[in-house]
């Protein structure tokens, strides 16, 4: 990561790299509950306004982690499932691919991605809350946002990276880490400053720009949350078939800070996985 990046970060907005604005529901949410108002109805209208944000989160509140044998009929009945603040994480997560934007045709791989390491990192939070206190919805939002800086660097510069390769599968995903060395800035520094130009709680912006990065880390919530991000990476790749080559720096370090069994990994990872596959 480029510390004279993370010393100087408006440099980014100098060097034309774009810092997408929150949609104007997320910022009318914003101010509800920064107001300490959490009153379901009012937060129902809200949302009720983005047909694409009301129709997601009711597909992600029937989903195994939140459902637990209820079905929800409406956006109140959401809010409640979900709770309000939760799905304003989650809306938060759904709303950065609209204000990202691009060729839909694409980026549309890349948020496949994206949102399916979302919910395993979701899945492993749920099971793991007691150790880690990361909650579900946390650890979905930090999942959407930690590689949101390879859209908006290859958005800014022609070399970054060929977005059309990656999206059709001419090339690995990972290369695209690698290539962000190149420039005085890297794709972790700038989803960190998305999320905190966002207002995401700082342990998520935090853990955002250190994703790549477990070893060394102090607090308590990011290391875990890091830890997350990391096991869902692997889980991911696992279900595609693709060699991690991170994993094998960390894995000890991720297997301590969740408090997982080394012996029992394998069965883990694919139980995580299967829970996964059954909620899509």
């Amino acid at each position: 990561m480029s510390d004279h990046s993370l010393s100087d970060p408006q440099a980014l907005v100098c060097a034309g790299v774009r810092i997408p604005p929150q949609p104007a529901v997320l910022a009318q949410l914003f101010e509800l509950l920064a107001a300490g108002d959490f009153d379901i109805r009012r937060v129902a209208q809200v949302v009720a306004a983005d047909a694409g944000l009301a129709a997601l989160l009711f597909k992600l509140a029937a989903s195994p982690i939140y459902a637990k044998g209820r079905r929800a009929e409406s956006l109140e009945q959401v809010l409640q499932v979900v709770g309000v603040q939760q799905s304003f994480n989650l809306a938060r997560a759904i709303g950065l691919e609209a204000a990202i934007g691009g060729d839909r045709r694409v980026l549309e791989a890349f948020w496949l991605r994206s949102g399916d390491i979302a919910r395993i990192a979701a899945q492993v939070a749920a099971d793991r809350v007691a150790v880690c206190n990361v909650f579900p919805d946390q650890a979905y939002l930090a999942a959407i946002f930690q590689d949101c800086g390879v859209p908006l660097l290859a958005e800014r510069f022609p070399d970054y990276g060929n977005l059309k390769s990656h999206a059709a599968g001419n090339a690995p995903w990972a290369s695209m880490i690698d290539e962000d060395r190149r420039y005085d800035t890297d794709h972790c520094v700038v989803g960190y400053l998305v999320a905190r130009h966002w207002k995401l709680p700082d342990f998520v912006a935090d853990a955002i720009r250190c994703h790549h990065e477990l070893a060394g880390l102090g607090e308590h919530r990011v290391r875990s949350l890091v830890a997350i991000l990391m096991i869902a990476q692997e889980i991911h790749c696992r279900e595609q078939g693709v060699h991690n080559a991170e994993w094998f720096g960390v894995a000890d370090l991720v297997v301590s800070e969740l408090g997982l069994d080394p012996d029992g990994l394998d069965e883990y990872c694919e139980e995580i996985r299967d829970r996964f596959l059954e909620g899509r």
